[in-house]
Protein backbone atom coordinates (compact mmCIF):
# COMPACT_ATOMS: atom_id res chain seq x y z
CA UNK A 1 0.00 0.00 0.00
CA UNK A 2 1.52 3.31 -1.09
CA UNK A 3 1.25 6.77 0.42
CA UNK A 4 -0.95 7.72 -2.54
CA UNK A 5 -3.40 4.94 -1.70
CA UNK A 6 -3.67 5.96 1.94
CA UNK A 7 -4.14 9.59 0.94
CA UNK A 8 -6.87 8.64 -1.52
CA UNK A 9 -8.68 6.58 1.14
CA UNK A 10 -8.54 9.46 3.61
CA UNK A 11 -9.73 11.86 0.92
CA UNK A 12 -12.55 9.48 -0.02
CA UNK A 13 -13.67 9.26 3.60
CA UNK A 14 -13.55 13.03 3.98
CA UNK A 15 -15.47 13.68 0.75
CA UNK A 16 -18.27 11.17 1.34
CA UNK A 17 -18.86 12.30 4.92
CA UNK A 18 -18.65 16.00 4.10
CA UNK A 19 -21.07 15.75 1.16
CA UNK A 20 -23.63 13.50 2.86
CA UNK A 21 -23.89 15.32 6.20
CA UNK A 22 -26.44 17.92 4.94
CA UNK A 23 -28.69 15.11 3.68
CA UNK A 24 -28.23 13.07 6.85
CA UNK A 25 -29.04 16.10 9.00
CA UNK A 26 -32.31 16.60 7.13
CA UNK A 27 -33.21 12.93 7.57
CA UNK A 28 -32.43 13.16 11.29
CA UNK A 29 -34.91 16.02 11.75
CA UNK A 30 -37.50 14.21 9.67
CA UNK A 31 -37.36 11.08 11.82
CA UNK A 32 -36.88 12.81 15.16
CA UNK A 33 -33.26 11.78 15.67
CA UNK A 34 -32.34 15.03 17.39
CA UNK A 35 -30.99 16.35 20.67
CA UNK A 36 -33.20 19.03 22.19
CA UNK A 37 -31.81 21.69 24.55
CA UNK A 38 -32.18 21.16 28.27
CA UNK A 39 -30.66 19.25 31.17
CA UNK A 40 -26.88 19.26 30.98
CA UNK A 41 -26.87 20.12 27.28
CA UNK A 42 -25.38 23.48 26.38
CA UNK A 43 -26.64 23.86 22.81
CA UNK A 44 -29.44 26.35 22.26
CA UNK A 45 -31.37 24.64 19.46
CA UNK A 46 -32.31 21.13 18.39
CA UNK A 47 -29.32 19.38 16.76
CA UNK A 48 -29.12 16.23 14.61
CA UNK A 49 -27.72 13.09 16.26
CA UNK A 50 -26.77 11.36 13.01
CA UNK A 51 -23.04 12.09 12.70
CA UNK A 52 -22.20 8.42 13.21
CA UNK A 53 -24.12 7.48 10.06
CA UNK A 54 -22.11 9.97 7.99
CA UNK A 55 -18.84 8.50 9.30
CA UNK A 56 -20.05 4.93 8.78
CA UNK A 57 -20.96 5.34 5.09
CA UNK A 58 -17.38 5.56 3.69
CA UNK A 59 -16.36 2.77 6.09
CA UNK A 60 -19.16 0.63 4.60
CA UNK A 61 -18.10 1.41 1.02
CA UNK A 62 -14.38 0.79 1.58
CA UNK A 63 -14.97 -2.42 3.53
CA UNK A 64 -17.37 -3.77 0.88
CA UNK A 65 -14.86 -2.99 -1.88
CA UNK A 66 -11.90 -4.45 0.03
CA UNK A 67 -13.77 -7.60 1.07
CA UNK A 68 -15.25 -8.04 -2.40
CA UNK A 69 -11.81 -7.85 -4.06
CA UNK A 70 -10.50 -10.32 -1.49
CA UNK A 71 -13.29 -12.83 -2.16
CA UNK A 72 -12.80 -12.52 -5.94
CA UNK A 73 -9.09 -13.16 -5.55
CA UNK A 74 -8.05 -9.75 -6.88
CA UNK A 75 -6.01 -9.08 -3.74
CA UNK A 76 -4.35 -11.36 -1.20
CA UNK A 77 -3.44 -10.72 2.46
CA UNK A 78 -2.25 -12.96 5.28
CA UNK A 79 -3.87 -11.33 8.29
CA UNK A 80 -6.50 -10.86 9.46
CA UNK A 81 -8.53 -13.64 7.82
CA UNK A 82 -11.92 -13.12 6.22
CA UNK A 83 -13.97 -14.23 9.22
CA UNK A 84 -12.20 -11.79 11.51
CA UNK A 85 -12.68 -8.95 9.04
CA UNK A 86 -16.36 -9.79 8.57
CA UNK A 87 -17.02 -10.03 12.32
CA UNK A 88 -15.36 -6.63 12.84
CA UNK A 89 -17.65 -5.12 10.21
CA UNK A 90 -20.81 -6.82 11.51
CA UNK A 91 -20.04 -5.93 15.12
CA UNK A 92 -19.36 -2.29 14.25
CA UNK A 93 -22.57 -2.12 12.21
CA UNK A 94 -24.60 -3.57 15.07
CA UNK A 95 -23.18 -1.09 17.58
CA UNK A 96 -24.11 1.80 15.26
CA UNK A 97 -27.67 0.46 15.05
CA UNK A 98 -27.83 -0.03 18.82
CA UNK A 99 -26.59 3.49 19.54
CA UNK A 100 -28.96 5.02 16.98
CA UNK A 101 -31.91 3.22 18.57
CA UNK A 102 -30.75 4.58 21.93
CA UNK A 103 -30.60 8.12 20.49
CA UNK A 104 -34.23 7.73 19.45
CA UNK A 105 -35.73 5.73 22.33
CA UNK A 106 -33.32 6.20 25.28
CA UNK A 107 -32.84 2.48 25.99
CA UNK A 108 -31.20 2.78 29.40
CA UNK A 109 -27.77 1.53 30.43
CA UNK A 110 -28.76 -2.12 31.00
CA UNK A 111 -30.12 -2.64 27.50
CA UNK A 112 -27.16 -0.80 25.98
CA UNK A 113 -24.71 -2.94 27.94
CA UNK A 114 -26.42 -6.14 26.81
CA UNK A 115 -26.25 -4.90 23.23
CA UNK A 116 -22.56 -4.11 23.59
CA UNK A 117 -21.88 -7.58 24.97
CA UNK A 118 -23.69 -9.02 21.95
CA UNK A 119 -21.40 -6.97 19.70
CA UNK A 120 -18.39 -8.32 21.58
CA UNK A 121 -19.62 -11.88 21.12
CA UNK A 122 -19.85 -11.29 17.36
CA UNK A 123 -16.14 -10.41 17.43
CA UNK A 124 -15.31 -13.47 19.52
CA UNK A 125 -17.16 -15.75 17.10
CA UNK A 126 -15.01 -14.24 14.37
CA UNK A 127 -11.83 -15.22 16.20
CA UNK A 128 -10.91 -11.98 18.00
CA UNK A 129 -9.27 -12.35 21.39
CA UNK A 130 -6.27 -11.29 23.44
CA UNK A 131 -3.76 -14.10 22.97
CA UNK A 132 -0.70 -12.94 24.86
CA UNK A 133 0.99 -9.74 25.93
CA UNK A 134 3.51 -8.40 28.40
CA UNK A 135 2.03 -7.18 31.68
CA UNK A 136 4.07 -4.68 33.75
CA UNK A 137 5.98 -6.31 36.65
CA UNK A 138 4.82 -9.78 35.53
CA UNK A 139 6.20 -10.40 32.07
CA UNK A 140 4.87 -12.25 29.05
CA UNK A 141 1.48 -13.85 29.73
CA UNK A 142 -0.40 -16.33 27.54
CA UNK A 143 -4.07 -15.62 28.31
CA UNK A 144 -5.55 -18.75 26.73
CA UNK A 145 -9.35 -18.95 27.13
CA UNK A 146 -9.35 -16.07 29.64
CA UNK A 147 -8.33 -13.77 26.81
CA UNK A 148 -11.91 -13.92 25.47
CA UNK A 149 -13.75 -12.28 28.42
CA UNK A 150 -10.82 -9.91 28.91
CA UNK A 151 -11.07 -8.90 25.26
CA UNK A 152 -14.85 -8.29 25.44
CA UNK A 153 -14.41 -6.28 28.66
CA UNK A 154 -11.69 -4.12 27.11
CA UNK A 155 -13.76 -3.38 24.00
CA UNK A 156 -16.83 -2.48 26.08
CA UNK A 157 -14.79 -0.18 28.33
CA UNK A 158 -13.36 1.71 25.34
CA UNK A 159 -16.81 1.84 23.70
CA UNK A 160 -18.30 3.54 26.75
CA UNK A 161 -15.22 5.69 27.32
CA UNK A 162 -15.67 7.40 23.94
CA UNK A 163 -19.40 7.71 24.60
CA UNK A 164 -18.66 9.27 28.00
CA UNK A 165 -16.28 11.93 26.72
CA UNK A 166 -18.63 13.01 23.94
CA UNK A 167 -19.75 16.05 25.90
CA UNK A 168 -18.26 18.99 24.01
CA UNK A 169 -18.51 19.92 20.36
CA UNK A 170 -15.60 18.37 18.47
CA UNK A 171 -14.10 16.58 21.48
CA UNK A 172 -14.80 12.89 20.89
CA UNK A 173 -14.46 13.23 17.12
CA UNK A 174 -11.02 14.85 17.42
CA UNK A 175 -9.70 12.31 19.91
CA UNK A 176 -10.95 9.45 17.72
CA UNK A 177 -9.26 11.07 14.70
CA UNK A 178 -5.85 10.98 16.41
CA UNK A 179 -6.43 7.40 17.63
CA UNK A 180 -7.56 6.17 14.19
CA UNK A 181 -4.63 7.87 12.46
CA UNK A 182 -2.18 6.32 14.93
CA UNK A 183 -3.63 2.85 14.40
CA UNK A 184 -3.46 3.33 10.63
CA UNK A 185 0.20 4.39 10.63
CA UNK A 186 1.24 1.44 12.80
CA UNK A 187 -0.82 -0.98 10.72
CA UNK A 188 0.80 0.31 7.55
CA UNK A 189 4.26 -0.11 9.04
CA UNK A 190 3.44 -3.70 10.05
CA UNK A 191 1.93 -4.62 6.68
CA UNK A 192 -1.69 -4.89 7.84
CA UNK A 193 -3.30 -3.36 4.76
CA UNK A 194 -6.88 -4.11 5.84
CA UNK A 195 -6.60 -2.22 9.13
CA UNK A 196 -4.67 0.57 7.45
CA UNK A 197 -7.39 0.93 4.82
CA UNK A 198 -10.18 1.07 7.39
CA UNK A 199 -8.21 3.39 9.66
CA UNK A 200 -7.28 5.96 7.03
CA UNK A 201 -10.87 5.97 5.75
CA UNK A 202 -12.22 6.61 9.26
CA UNK A 203 -9.58 9.32 9.82
CA UNK A 204 -10.68 11.16 6.69
CA UNK A 205 -14.35 10.73 7.61
CA UNK A 206 -13.72 12.22 11.04
CA UNK A 207 -12.07 15.26 9.50
CA UNK A 208 -15.12 15.75 7.29
CA UNK A 209 -17.39 15.35 10.30
CA UNK A 210 -15.38 17.84 12.38
CA UNK A 211 -16.04 20.49 9.73
CA UNK A 212 -19.64 20.44 11.02
CA UNK A 213 -18.97 19.37 14.61
CA UNK A 214 -16.22 21.74 15.74
CA UNK A 215 -17.68 24.43 18.03
CA UNK A 216 -20.35 25.53 17.39
CA UNK A 217 -21.60 22.15 16.13
CA UNK A 218 -24.50 21.71 13.72
CA UNK A 219 -24.48 17.90 14.06
CA UNK A 220 -23.51 15.50 16.86
CA UNK A 221 -22.07 12.00 16.84
CA UNK A 222 -24.93 10.74 18.95
CA UNK A 223 -24.63 7.51 20.90
CA UNK A 224 -24.64 5.69 17.56
CA UNK A 225 -21.50 7.47 16.39
CA UNK A 226 -19.57 7.60 19.66
CA UNK A 227 -20.27 3.96 20.53
CA UNK A 228 -19.44 2.81 16.99
CA UNK A 229 -16.08 4.63 17.03
CA UNK A 230 -15.25 3.36 20.50
CA UNK A 231 -16.13 -0.20 19.52
CA UNK A 232 -14.08 -0.09 16.32
CA UNK A 233 -11.02 1.61 17.85
CA UNK A 234 -11.22 -0.57 20.95
CA UNK A 235 -11.16 -3.68 18.80
CA UNK A 236 -8.17 -2.47 16.82
CA UNK A 237 -6.32 -1.71 20.06
CA UNK A 238 -7.23 -4.95 21.81
CA UNK A 239 -7.52 -7.88 19.44
CA UNK A 240 -4.51 -10.07 18.86
CA UNK A 241 -5.54 -10.26 15.20
CA UNK A 242 -5.85 -6.49 14.84
CA UNK A 243 -2.30 -5.53 14.10
CA UNK A 244 -2.85 -1.85 14.73
CA UNK A 245 -1.24 -1.55 17.19
CA UNK A 246 -2.39 -4.86 18.66
CA UNK A 247 -0.82 -7.83 20.26
CA UNK A 248 0.57 -9.76 17.26
CA UNK A 249 3.79 -7.77 17.58
CA UNK A 250 2.84 -6.71 21.08
CA UNK A 251 4.42 -9.70 22.84
CA UNK A 252 7.42 -7.47 23.48
CA UNK A 253 5.25 -4.52 24.55
CA UNK A 254 3.18 -3.80 27.61
CA UNK A 255 -0.53 -4.53 27.26
CA UNK A 256 -1.17 -0.87 28.06
CA UNK A 257 0.68 0.52 25.03
CA UNK A 258 -2.10 -0.06 22.45
CA UNK A 259 -4.50 1.95 24.64
CA UNK A 260 -2.33 5.08 24.86
CA UNK A 261 -4.13 6.83 21.97
CA UNK A 262 -7.35 6.35 23.95
CA UNK A 263 -5.76 7.51 27.20
CA UNK A 264 -7.93 10.61 27.67
CA UNK A 265 -11.34 8.87 27.56
CA UNK A 266 -10.03 5.96 29.66
CA UNK A 267 -8.67 8.39 32.25
CA UNK A 268 -12.08 10.10 32.25
CA UNK A 269 -13.79 6.75 32.90
CA UNK A 270 -11.57 6.02 35.91
CA UNK A 271 -12.04 9.52 37.32
CA UNK A 272 -15.82 9.41 36.76
CA UNK A 273 -16.15 6.12 38.63
CA UNK A 274 -14.10 7.50 41.54
CA UNK A 275 -15.95 10.79 41.91
CA UNK A 276 -19.39 9.19 41.49
CA UNK A 277 -18.53 6.69 44.21
CA UNK A 278 -17.39 9.53 46.50
CA UNK A 279 -20.67 11.39 45.90
CA UNK A 280 -22.85 8.34 46.36
CA UNK A 281 -24.09 8.92 42.83
CA UNK A 282 -25.25 6.05 40.60
CA UNK A 283 -22.29 4.93 38.47
CA UNK A 284 -24.32 4.65 35.27
CA UNK A 285 -26.19 7.94 35.62
CA UNK A 286 -24.59 10.70 33.58
CA UNK A 287 -23.78 14.14 34.94
CA UNK A 288 -22.22 17.44 33.96
CA UNK A 289 -19.09 17.18 36.09
CA UNK A 290 -16.60 15.62 33.67
CA UNK A 291 -13.10 17.00 33.11
CA UNK A 292 -14.20 18.82 29.96
CA UNK A 293 -17.11 20.42 31.83
CA UNK A 294 -14.78 21.59 34.60
CA UNK A 295 -12.20 22.88 32.13
CA UNK A 296 -14.65 24.82 30.00
CA UNK A 297 -16.02 26.32 33.20
CA UNK A 298 -12.54 27.73 33.87
CA UNK A 299 -11.56 28.73 30.33
CA UNK A 300 -15.00 29.91 29.11
CA UNK A 301 -13.90 29.18 25.54
CA UNK A 302 -15.17 25.96 23.87
CA UNK A 303 -12.65 26.02 21.01
CA UNK A 304 -9.66 26.55 23.27
CA UNK A 305 -10.88 23.81 25.61
CA UNK A 306 -11.18 21.33 22.74
CA UNK A 307 -7.77 22.42 21.38
CA UNK A 308 -6.15 21.57 24.74
CA UNK A 309 -7.62 18.08 24.59
CA UNK A 310 -6.35 17.74 21.03
CA UNK A 311 -2.86 18.68 22.20
CA UNK A 312 -2.74 15.99 24.87
CA UNK A 313 -4.37 13.44 22.55
CA UNK A 314 -1.70 14.15 19.94
CA UNK A 315 1.00 13.78 22.63
CA UNK A 316 -0.38 10.35 23.60
CA UNK A 317 -0.45 9.25 19.98
CA UNK A 318 3.11 10.49 19.40
CA UNK A 319 4.29 8.53 22.44
CA UNK A 320 2.54 5.44 21.07
CA UNK A 321 4.23 5.78 17.69
CA UNK A 322 7.68 6.27 19.25
CA UNK A 323 7.18 3.20 21.44
CA UNK A 324 5.59 0.77 19.00
CA UNK A 325 7.59 1.65 15.91
CA UNK A 326 10.84 1.66 17.92
CA UNK A 327 12.26 4.68 16.16
CA UNK A 328 16.05 4.31 16.39
CA UNK A 329 17.15 7.91 16.84
CA UNK A 330 19.04 8.99 19.97
CA UNK A 331 16.58 11.81 20.51
CA UNK A 332 13.72 9.30 20.78
CA UNK A 333 14.27 8.63 24.48
CA UNK A 334 14.40 12.33 25.21
CA UNK A 335 11.17 12.95 23.29
CA UNK A 336 9.45 10.02 24.98
CA UNK A 337 10.50 11.29 28.39
CA UNK A 338 9.34 14.80 27.57
CA UNK A 339 5.96 13.54 26.36
CA UNK A 340 5.51 11.45 29.49
CA UNK A 341 6.26 14.50 31.66
CA UNK A 342 3.76 16.63 29.72
CA UNK A 343 1.10 13.94 30.04
CA UNK A 344 1.75 13.50 33.76
CA UNK A 345 1.40 17.24 34.35
CA UNK A 346 -1.80 17.25 32.29
CA UNK A 347 -3.27 14.41 34.37
CA UNK A 348 -2.28 16.17 37.60
CA UNK A 349 -3.86 19.44 36.41
CA UNK A 350 -7.05 17.55 35.53
CA UNK A 351 -7.31 16.10 39.02
CA UNK A 352 -6.68 19.54 40.55
CA UNK A 353 -9.77 20.83 38.75
CA UNK A 354 -11.67 19.03 41.51
CA UNK A 355 -10.69 21.16 44.51
CA UNK A 356 -10.53 19.92 48.09
CA UNK A 357 -13.04 22.58 49.15
CA UNK A 358 -15.53 21.31 46.57
CA UNK A 359 -14.95 17.77 47.79
CA UNK A 360 -15.86 18.72 51.37
CA UNK A 361 -19.17 20.25 50.25
CA UNK A 362 -19.86 17.26 48.02
CA UNK A 363 -19.30 14.83 50.89
CA UNK A 364 -21.81 16.79 52.97
CA UNK A 365 -24.35 16.37 50.16
CA UNK A 366 -23.59 12.67 49.59
CA UNK A 367 -26.94 11.52 50.98
CA UNK A 368 -28.72 14.02 48.71
CA UNK A 369 -26.90 12.68 45.64
CA UNK A 370 -27.96 9.16 46.56
CA UNK A 371 -31.55 10.30 47.00
CA UNK A 372 -31.63 11.93 43.55
CA UNK A 373 -30.54 8.65 41.99
CA UNK A 374 -33.21 6.71 43.86
CA UNK A 375 -35.84 9.33 43.00
CA UNK A 376 -35.09 9.07 39.28
CA UNK A 377 -35.09 5.25 39.29
CA UNK A 378 -38.40 5.15 41.14
CA UNK A 379 -40.09 7.71 38.90
CA UNK A 380 -38.97 5.97 35.70
CA UNK A 381 -40.77 2.85 36.96
CA UNK A 382 -43.73 4.73 38.40
CA UNK A 383 -44.60 6.87 35.36
CA UNK A 384 -45.61 4.00 33.01
CA UNK A 385 -47.81 2.53 35.77
CA UNK A 386 -50.02 5.64 36.05
CA UNK A 387 -53.62 4.66 35.41
CA UNK A 388 -54.82 8.03 34.12
CA UNK A 389 -53.70 11.41 32.81
CA UNK A 390 -54.68 12.91 36.14
CA UNK A 391 -52.49 10.49 38.05
CA UNK A 392 -49.63 11.01 35.61
CA UNK A 393 -49.79 14.80 35.89
CA UNK A 394 -49.98 14.61 39.67
CA UNK A 395 -46.51 13.00 39.70
CA UNK A 396 -45.09 16.43 38.87
CA UNK A 397 -45.91 17.42 42.43
CA UNK A 398 -42.83 15.45 43.40
CA UNK A 399 -40.83 18.34 41.96
CA UNK A 400 -42.16 20.43 44.83
CA UNK A 401 -42.36 17.86 47.58
CA UNK A 402 -39.33 15.62 47.00
CA UNK A 403 -36.86 17.86 45.17
CA UNK A 404 -37.62 20.99 47.20
CA UNK A 405 -38.77 23.04 44.23
CA UNK A 406 -40.85 26.17 44.82
CA UNK A 407 -43.58 25.36 42.33
CA UNK A 408 -44.55 23.30 39.29
CA UNK A 409 -47.23 24.40 36.83
CA UNK A 410 -48.84 22.58 33.89
CA UNK A 411 -50.21 24.85 31.16
CA UNK A 412 -52.53 23.68 28.40
CA UNK A 413 -52.61 25.97 25.37
CA UNK A 414 -51.87 29.08 27.43
CA UNK A 415 -54.24 28.26 30.31
CA UNK A 416 -53.11 26.89 33.67
CA UNK A 417 -54.25 23.30 33.95
CA UNK A 418 -52.90 22.62 37.41
CA UNK A 419 -50.28 24.05 39.78
CA UNK A 420 -48.54 22.95 42.94
CA UNK A 421 -46.78 25.35 45.33
CA UNK A 422 -44.39 24.51 48.14
CA UNK A 423 -45.75 26.19 51.29
CA UNK A 424 -42.31 26.03 52.91
CA UNK A 425 -39.69 26.92 50.25
CA UNK A 426 -36.11 26.03 51.11
CA UNK A 427 -33.18 28.47 51.01
CA UNK A 428 -35.41 31.56 50.79
CA UNK A 429 -32.34 33.81 50.78
CA UNK A 430 -30.93 32.34 47.55
CA UNK A 431 -31.64 33.08 43.90
CA UNK A 432 -34.54 31.39 42.13
CA UNK A 433 -34.28 29.59 38.78
CA UNK A 434 -37.29 29.89 36.44
CA UNK A 435 -37.63 27.28 33.66
CA UNK A 436 -40.16 25.76 31.32
CA UNK A 437 -40.33 22.84 28.88
CA UNK A 438 -42.91 22.08 26.22
CA UNK A 439 -44.30 18.60 25.67
CA UNK A 440 -43.78 18.05 21.94
CA UNK A 441 -46.81 16.80 20.06
CA UNK A 442 -49.24 18.28 22.61
CA UNK A 443 -50.41 21.65 23.91
CA UNK A 444 -48.89 21.09 27.34
CA UNK A 445 -46.07 23.17 28.82
CA UNK A 446 -44.42 22.51 32.18
CA UNK A 447 -43.05 25.45 34.19
CA UNK A 448 -41.12 25.19 37.43
CA UNK A 449 -39.22 27.33 39.93
CA UNK A 450 -36.37 26.01 42.05
CA UNK A 451 -33.80 27.46 44.45
CA UNK A 452 -30.09 27.66 43.65
CA UNK A 453 -27.96 25.50 45.97
CA UNK A 454 -24.51 26.36 47.29
CA UNK A 455 -22.90 23.25 45.71
CA UNK A 456 -22.65 23.81 41.96
CA UNK A 457 -22.14 20.09 41.35
CA UNK A 458 -25.36 19.33 43.21
CA UNK A 459 -27.12 22.07 41.22
CA UNK A 460 -26.07 20.42 37.97
CA UNK A 461 -27.11 16.97 39.15
CA UNK A 462 -30.55 18.08 40.33
CA UNK A 463 -31.09 19.79 36.95
CA UNK A 464 -30.10 16.56 35.19
CA UNK A 465 -32.36 14.47 37.45
CA UNK A 466 -35.35 16.71 36.80
CA UNK A 467 -34.60 16.82 33.06
CA UNK A 468 -34.50 13.02 32.80
CA UNK A 469 -37.68 12.76 34.85
CA UNK A 470 -39.36 15.16 32.40
CA UNK A 471 -38.06 13.15 29.43
CA UNK A 472 -39.78 10.03 30.79
CA UNK A 473 -42.88 12.06 31.67
CA UNK A 474 -43.14 13.64 28.21
CA UNK A 475 -42.59 10.31 26.49
CA UNK A 476 -45.49 8.81 28.44
CA UNK A 477 -47.72 11.83 27.72
CA UNK A 478 -46.94 11.56 24.00
CA UNK A 479 -47.64 7.82 24.09
CA UNK A 480 -51.00 8.25 25.77
CA UNK A 481 -51.99 11.20 23.59
CA UNK A 482 -51.34 8.97 20.60
CA UNK A 483 -53.59 6.28 22.04
CA UNK A 484 -56.45 8.59 23.00
CA UNK A 485 -58.77 10.16 20.49
CA UNK A 486 -59.00 13.97 20.48
CA UNK A 487 -62.42 13.78 22.11
CA UNK A 488 -61.13 11.55 24.90
CA UNK A 489 -58.15 13.83 25.50
CA UNK A 490 -60.33 16.95 25.73
CA UNK A 491 -62.50 15.15 28.24
CA UNK A 492 -59.45 14.41 30.39
CA UNK A 493 -58.23 18.03 30.13
CA UNK A 494 -61.65 19.37 31.15
CA UNK A 495 -61.69 16.96 34.09
CA UNK A 496 -58.31 18.27 35.25
CA UNK A 497 -59.48 21.89 34.99
CA UNK A 498 -62.58 21.16 37.05
CA UNK A 499 -60.71 19.02 39.59
CA UNK A 500 -57.17 20.49 39.91
CA UNK A 501 -56.56 18.66 43.16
Amino acid sequence: MSEWTTSLLALFGFTVTYLTIPLIKSAAFKYGLISSPGGRRNHLSSTALSGGVAIYLPFLLVFSSFFGLLVMGKISINQPDRLKMLSLFLGTTWILILGTIDDKLNLGWRKKLLGQILGGLVLVLGGHTIARATIPFIGLVDFGWSGIPLFVLAVIVVTNAINLIDGLDGLAGGICFFAALTSSIIALAKGDFFTASMGFTISGSLLGFLMFNFPPASIFLGDGGSMMLGFLLGTLATSSVAISPGQRWGTSLMILIPFLPLGIPLFEVALSILRRWIKGQALFTGDGDHIHHRLIGRIKNPRLTVALFYFFSAALCALTLLTVLEVGFKITRFLSGLLMLVLFLGALASIMLYRVGDLAVTLQNRSHFKFLGEFLRFMKQRIPRSKSFQELLSLLESGVRDLDFDSVEVIDDGETLTRWINPHPVHPDRARIYCEDRVEGSRLTVRWVRPAHNDETYNEYIVLTWHRFLVAFKAEIAHRTWELSRRQRNKVVNLMRNNPE
